[in-house]
């Protein structure tokens, strides 16, 4: 096959960005491409074929590109049309390419998954690690495609006397070496035994038996034990404490005639050796012990955990064979875990809850780990909160107005509050509530409203979605302004002006407007059962978010809509929940979980911000649905192994949203504008009664893209809403 016919073929024009191996260069004008792909509407694609059909004079014309960039594509087009075609044949659609003759070639496709092998080092010789160490010291941290495109003849001319004919040689073996076993692996179809591994080890997560790890994790070891010299050795034995008393540096330090920092130096360089001698990557071990956390750990890896005095030793180890940030295993294992952790959940849903359901609130809503979901749950039945029966999980001990909240869910029509009272008592919801006088659980509660004299609704059964919260607050204001009035009564200005407005039951607009009134300058009292209105001219709005900015971003932590609204001037949870809803709009305050809150500036302070959005970027464009971000969840924590919430990606993409060019409705979001704002608007436009619960869904997943958990329990709301 020529070159002319070999361009043309669709398997090779459609060979993506990220299955080729580049040059520096190159591969930063891919990386340009690619933003220029995320901020205009010319997209050009991001294969080969982009490449080839990509117009020299047009490209030099868009922003940011410069001659370098324009010398670079024409550089990579001769590369691809001239240099390396002849690898491919006819009959082969999409190959890999490796294992070439001329080592100096720069261009080479290689299949996503070697983009993800990391050297052995338990088969390296000692000569393989110098020379790795030297290279590494030349130019930063190398991965297998690094390697393979290091020039010896280049590496002389830039070098000069700091890399001679010994290390060429070394290379040249080396990369030898990764090509062989490349295409051993792709013999293999990269299904080799964890127990087989050879010179490659794969960062792409699998899943494992852990008697598995355990016995080749204690055989590693012994082998990298032996690699190291006598001091070595026993800083790692004594510091580990691995079959040998844990002893301090001094204690390590007084043996050898070494100062604490000198042994603190080794014992850094030792342990970030470890990890590189296993057979399974840092990151694997890492999500399969995660998923594992339900089961102990000590009996999941016995003979490992056998070789340590205390279990928190073990951990330790652990820690460092997983290359994680110390302690974080302690937290996982020994979660602290906030004994109302659920008390949000049930007061939406009525119990007993499956099990399964629950695990996937856990997951969905706070990033947990499925392991971790069920640790948490065992902990909460420690701690008295919730209990497990038969039928499934239910709540208890809960404060007031979460336990009112709760029985409410019950009852979509709403019921007495001495009713609610008998039940949260008999049921043990809640510790007691008077069955002979109204309490606060009634008066002061996010989660319901009185529907009638006397009588409670939850929240989640009132559907506000078509109401016009400024048209009302605007008639209420301007009907102060025409009568020159600065207090009324609420029901007196219902009746009076029931036919100037669109209708609207009188406990919805009472709720509205003690809920929402204060943000318009509407100020509601409803005390001796008297529902009066009245004006402040000082409006405090402004202030008062300024106020929430300020201690969230003043605060050691995040915070919670409870602790929020105790820095507020009113202690409201409504305002705080509201302030909050349009800061969140503004992109000045971030929900990390379902319970937490903070800025933007300390909750993606640490992140590796471009690796997520990398991720999240390739899932929006794989589908042209609507997509909830529970699935980015789903996705960038396993593939990353991170435990953040929905709620934080969301925000994330919603802080880059104007960059990225997509749209976002709440948890929503789409590559073109939206038609619906939250999932009830979409159950409620494709739903139908008659239909079973999965032919509803399967019309739900036409539009949107969600997760199993979100899809359930988007639906048991929709039924209850048709129950009203």
């Amino acid at each position: 096959m020529d070159n002319s016919e070999l361009i043309n073929q669709k398997g090779f024009r459609e060979i993506p960005f990220s299955r080729l191996s580049l040059s520096v260069q190159h591969e930063k004008l891919l990386k340009r491409i690619s933003r220029l792909n995320s901020t205009h509407t010319n997209q050009i694609p991001e294969n080969i074929g982009g490449i080839l059909d990509l117009d020299t004079h047009e490209f030099s014309k868009m922003p940011a590109i410069g001659k370098s960039y324009v010398d670079s594509l024409i550089s990579l087009k001769n590369e691809l049309l001239n240099d390396n075609t002849e690898n491919l044949t006819g009959d082969e659609e999409v190959k890999p390419l490796v294992g070439y003759s001329d080592t100096s070639s720069k261009f080479s496709i290689i299949p996503s998954s070697l983009s993800e092998l990391h050297l052995n080092y338990q088969y390296l010789k000692k000569h393989d690690v110098k020379l790795i160490e030297k290279l590494e010291k030349l130019y930063g941290s190398l991965g297998i495609g690094d390697i393979l495109d290091c020039n010896v003849h280049e590496l002389k001319g830039e070098k000069g006397l700091a890399f001679g004919e010994k290390h060429s040689t070394a290379l040249k073996q080396l990369q030898d070496l990764i090509r062989e076993e490349i295409i051993f692996m792709i013999e293999s179809a990269n299904k080799l035994p964890i127990v087989q591994a050879r010179l490659l080890v794969s960062s792409q997560i699998k899943y494992y038996e852990m008697s598995k790890i355990d016995e080749i994790l204690i055989e590693d070891i012994e082998t990298y034990l032996w690699s190291l010299d006598e001091k070595q050795q026993d800083i790692a034995l004594f510091r580990w404490g691995f079959n040998q008393d844990n002893e301090t540096l001094e204690e390590v330090g007084e043996r050898h005639g070494l100062t604490r920092e000198r042994v603190r130096q080794l014992e850094k360089k030792i342990n970030s050796y470890l990890p590189l001698h296993f057979r399974i990557h840092p990151k694997v071990l890492w999500a399969n012990i995660r998923e594992n956390m339900e089961a102990d750990l000590t009996v999941a890896l016995p003979y490992l955990a056998q070789c340590f005095e205390k279990e928190k030793l073990f951990y330790s180890f652990i820690e460092v064979a997983c290359q994680i940030k110390k302690g974080s295993l302690v937290e996982i294992t020994l979660p602290k875990v906030k004994s109302r952790l659920l008390d949000s959940f049930f007061c939406l849903n009525p119990s007993p809850v499956m099990h399964n359901t629950v695990v996937e609130e856990l997951t969905s809503e706070f990033g947990y780990s499925r392991a971790v979901a069920q640790i948490t749950i065992r902990k909460l039945v420690e701690l008295g909160s919730v209990r497990i029966t038969n039928d499934g999980i239910e709540p208890q001990n809960m404060s007031n107005k979460e336990a009112v909240a709760h029985v409410l869910a019950f009852h979509s029509g709403g019921l007495p509050w001495k009713d609610v009272a008998k039940i949260a008592n008999t049921k043990s919801y809640a510790k007691h509530i008077n069955e002979d006088r109204l309490t606060h659980g009634f008066n002061d509660s996010d989660y319901i409203y009185m529907c009638g004299k006397g009588v409670y609704r939850n929240l989640m059964f009132l559907d506000l979605g078509g109401v016009d919260f400024k048209s009302i607050m605007k008639h209420i204001l301007d009907y102060f302004e025409f009568h020159e009035i600065e207090a009324l009564n609420l029901h007196d200005y219902y009746h009076r002006t029931l036919n100037e407005s669109d209708f609207i039951e009188y406990f919805t607009l009472r709720h509205i407007v003690r809920t929402y009134g204060e943000e318009f300058g509407v100020y509601f009292n409803g005390k001796s059962g008297v529902d009066n209105v009245s004006l402040n001219k000082v409006s405090e709005k402004v202030t008062q978010w300024d106020v929430v900015v300020q201690v969230l971003n003043q605060a050691n932590g995040a915070m919670t809509i409870h602790e929020i609204a105790e820095r507020l001037r009113s202690k409201s949870t409504r305002h705080a929940r509201y302030y909050l809803h349009v800061l969140m709009e503004e992109n000045k305050v971030v929900r990390i979980d379902n319970l937490m809150y903070s800025t933007p500036e300390k909750v993606f302070k640490d992140i590796n911000e471009n690796e997520i959005l990398y991720i999240i970027k390739k899932l929006m464009s794989s589908t042209n649905k609507i997509v909830e971000s529970d699935v980015f969840r789903v996705h960038v924590n396993h593939e990353l192994n991170l435990s953040y919430s929905k709620y934080f990606y969301a925000a994330l993409v919603a802080f880059n949203l104007k960059e990225l060019g997509w749209y976002r409705a709440n948890n929503f979001i789409s590559n073109k504008p939206l038609s619906y704002k939250n999932l009830i608007n979409v159950y409620k436009s494709v739903c139908q009664q008659p239909l079973s619960n999965s032919e509803n869904i399967l019309r739900v997943r036409e539009i949107l893209w969600l997760t199993d958990s979100v899809a359930g329990n988007a639906l048991q709301q929709w039924k209850w809403l048709l129950k009203q």
